[in-house]
């Protein structure tokens, strides 16, 4: 039984820096319990976001998504892509100002790819797109935390009178394929007095954008009948 000047710890742990401890076992005790402390799940949150942006940034240009050749074993596992960046895969050495917790959220956002459950997307879709071959209309897309997409297509009707469709969410069938039902909006002139009876959102049919990469892909949607298939990339600035 340790007695009160071999205990690992004083009776009030603010005394802490004044105890003398004359066991190497009791210095060895805390050096451990602070080790652990350090190494606690709360200190090494990983944040699977980031892993997804830092991996687009500097790895899908060799690895693809679907990730292969090495990052499609890497899921959860940091120390496999460690050992790569140090050495093993020698053109990963230019990855090497990546810090621990970097390479820790890569591996978490691997790993949530393999997780059932709703696909995770290729990429952050957020932006301004069109056809820049059909000048004068486009497609917001707003692309939430939680991965749901609202978007809002601005374009004309059959007679060149503005109309506008809205596309207030759905689901990704794949990490590159969105669906959900397609909506048109009409309401009060901007100009006039606002009334929310004069609001009318109809369903007017579906909408799938397939993403072929982070910059281009395609919309097809239906409006009462109707079927549309339209090319898109991101807007530049």
């Amino acid at each position: 039984m340790l007695t009160r000047e071999h205990s690992a710890f004083p009776a009030n742990p603010m005394t802490l820096q004044n105890t003398t401890f004359k066991s190497p076992f009791c210095l060895t005790a805390l050096i451990l319990s602070g080790a652990l402390a350090l190494a606690s799940p709360a200190a090494w949150a990983q944040n699977a976001a980031n892993g997804q942006s830092l991996y687009n940034t500097y790895c899908v240009s060799c690895h693809g998504f679907p990730p292969a050749a090495g990052p499609d074993r890497a899921g959860n596992n940091p120390a496999l892509i460690s050992a790569a960046i140090a050495g093993k895969v020698p053109d990963m050495r230019t990855l090497s100002f990546l810090s621990s917790a970097n390479i820790a959220d890569i591996a978490a956002w691997l790993g949530t790819l393999s997780q059932s459950g709703p696909p995770m997307p290729a990429f952050d879709y957020t932006d301004l797109w069109w056809n820049e071959a059909e000048s004068g209309w486009g497609l917001n897309l707003i692309q939430h935390p939680s991965n749901n997409i609202f978007g809002v297509m601005y374009t004309y009707d059959t007679t060149g009178k503005p109309e506008w469709f809205v596309l207030p969410g759905g689901n990704w069938s794949t990490p590159t394929t969105f669906i959900g039902a397609w909506f048109r909006v009409t309401g009060p002139a901007f100009n006039g007095t606002f009334s929310p009876n004069a609001v009318n959102v109809t369903q007017v049919g579906n909408a799938q954008i397939n993403f072929t990469d982070a910059s281009h892909g395609t919309i097809a949607f239906s409006v009462n009948g109707t079927s549309v298939v339209k090319t898109i990339s991101r807007q530049p600035f």
